[in-house]
Formats: C-alpha cells, structure tokens, sequence
C-alpha cells in the first residue's frame, strides 16, 4: 500500500500524507496508520487514525501499550520499504 491521504491533524491542518499502511488493532479497538509526509518521505510515523464520512483526522498515540505496539509495527513496515528497495535495485542491477 502506497497511497496519499488528506488528514486533518491535531493543529486542524490539512496535510497530504503517504499512507503506508493502515492496521486494524482488536486488542486497542482502534485503527493506526503508518505514514510519512510528502516533503520527507522517509521518517515514518504511526498515529491513531480517525475515520469520519467526510474526513480523517490523526490524533497522537499517548497509550504505553499502544506505543509499543506501533513502535513494532513502524519497524515492519521499515523493514518491507528497504526490502523493497533492495530487491528493485537488484533488478535494476541485472
């Protein structure tokens, strides 16, 4: 997944994010997105994502659990974006 996103954040700016995943937590009943913005795409964030008909907003998370948890989850997805680059200058390589 590699999408852009209009958020409203918790200033009550609007801000175009590249969305990189977004996970549905059972255990927090909440939903995270990981993402980064366009002017630096690779600092990753992880925030709670609210989701309303009109809009999404982005709240920060203050849960010690719910950071840990995130934490992990940044890490992840870290880890597929290097691999993804990795393996496409493998290919551009050959």
């Amino acid at each position: 997944m590699n999408n852009k996103l209009t958020v409203t954040v918790e200033t009550g700016e609007l801000k175009t994010i590249i969305v990189h995943d977004i996970l549905e937590s059972y255990a927090h009943e909440k939903s995270f997105i990981i993402y980064s913005f366009e002017d630096n795409p690779a600092e990753l964030y992880g925030s709670i994502l609210n989701e309303r008909e009109e809009d999404f907003s982005l709240d920060t998370i203050t849960n010690p659990d719910e950071i840990k948890y995130i934490s992990a989850e940044i890490d992840r997805v870290a880890n597929e974006l290097i691999n993804e680059e990795e393996n496409k200058q493998n290919i551009e390589g050959v």
